[in-house]
């Protein structure tokens, strides 16, 4: 079974926005798949919370998600760092490997997968 097998039904809601760090991010509240959401500003991306260097969470088990300069997720294992906006990899050892998207916008002050 695939990620995007998993990945949450439309209007699905996620995780409450104010439950986001600005800029920051947080583990999304949806069992099946670990999912990160993850927000600068304006811009609310969610992603599958796995650094593709080594499969590991891009967040502490705490939940707590490192950012960089308000626009680039850190990998806490290794530091890979990757844009928010894109989830492409900026910088370590990720390589060219991005972050796997899930498309959500902002409902009534809920992340929602779309």
């Amino acid at each position: 079974m695939s990620a995007s097998d998993l990945a949450p039904p439309a209007g699905t809601a996620l995780k409450a926005l104010d439950a986001v760090p600005d800029p920051g991010g947080a583990p999304a509240d949806y069992e099946a798949l670990p999912i990160l959401i993850v927000r600068s500003g304006q811009t609310v991306k969610a992603y599958i919370n796995v650094c593709p260097h080594q499969g590991r969470p891009l967040c502490l088990p705490s939940g707590k998600t490192l950012v960089s300069e308000g626009r680039f997720v850190v990998c806490p294992f290794h530091g890979a760092s990757f844009d928010i906006e894109s989830g492409a990899c900026a910088g370590g050892p990720a390589g060219k490997a991005g972050l796997k998207p899930i498309a959500v916008e902002v409902r009534d002050g809920q992340v929602v997968a779309v």
